[in-house]
């Protein structure tokens, strides 16, 4: 119960990772409230995660709509009084050759991997340095880290969320709110379902890794807990790569 009382907003909660996320803070005490553009599946994982024991809710929200983004932060310390973790998880992926991606594939990739990091980090902003601390996350991806045919946008979009990493921390310790970045590999979600559909596939992706298996959503979420727990208060401005070992090969 590492976040016994704390107040959470995981972006993206509705499924994948940033379902994974979600649940794992609850059930370590904290309450989590759950921002994504599905009413359905928004309201599902928010119910599950009630029915194992945690506390959660439901905000509906376009990350990459500022104003959205605004209502449901302040609807959450509205109804709790604080926000103690962000986890900038909604993102979105492409792929495609580098000179067949159009200007609106990349505005696209940017509005919501960058911006909308930058929305809700600049929404919590405020609650946080009243309180005097803070832990944000942000997903970024092994894609920002390494080059990979195919995704000339999406790494560049999550290259940014790297840089962004950086640039907030230093802003925003003296007012002792930590920033760090996960940078997952591979994870078996519904994206990398649809992007890899066939099973001989991902096992054929899965023999590549070091460590011989893809990821899954939970991989994710123990690094994201690290971080946002008082174990790493002394970390910020960070990038922890969970990808099996892929990233490390020649």
């Amino acid at each position: 119960m590492r976040f016994q009382g704390k107040v959470a907003i995981v972006t993206g909660g509705s499924r994948g990772m940033g379902r994974a996320i979600a649940h794992a803070l609850a059930m370590e005490g904290a309450t989590v409230a759950l921002i994504a553009r599905n009413m359905e599946t928004g309201s599902e994982a928010a119910t599950q995660i009630e029915a194992d024991g945690g506390k959660a809710f439901f905000l509906q929200a376009d990350v990459s709509d500022r104003d959205q983004v605004l209502r449901a932060v302040s609807e959450t310390v509205q109804r709790l009084g604080r926000v103690d973790i962000l986890v900038n998880n909604a993102g979105i992926h492409t792929r495609a050759p580098f000179e067949q991606e159009t200007r609106s594939d990349w505005l696209l990739l940017f509005e919501v991997n960058v911006l909308g990091t930058v929305f809700p980090s600049q929404a919590v902003m405020p609650y946080m340095i009243e309180q005097g601390e803070g832990r944000i996350v942000h997903i970024s991806s092994k894609a920002a880290v390494v080059g990979e045919p195919g995704h000339a946008a999406y790494s560049a979009s999550k290259g940014a969320v790297l840089s962004l990493t950086r640039a907030m921390a230093v802003e925003l310790a003296p007012h002792n709110i930590t920033v760090n970045a996960v940078c997952p590999g591979p994870v078996v979600t519904d994206m990398l379902l649809a992007d890899l559909p066939g099973a001989a596939d991902r096992q054929a992706l899965a023999r590549k890794a070091p460590l011989g298996r893809l990821g899954q959503p939970g991989d994710v979420a123990a690094a994201v807990l690290y971080l946002t727990s008082d174990d790493a208060g002394w970390c910020t401005g960070q990038a922890i790569v969970v990808d099996g070992g892929f990233s490390i090969l020649l």
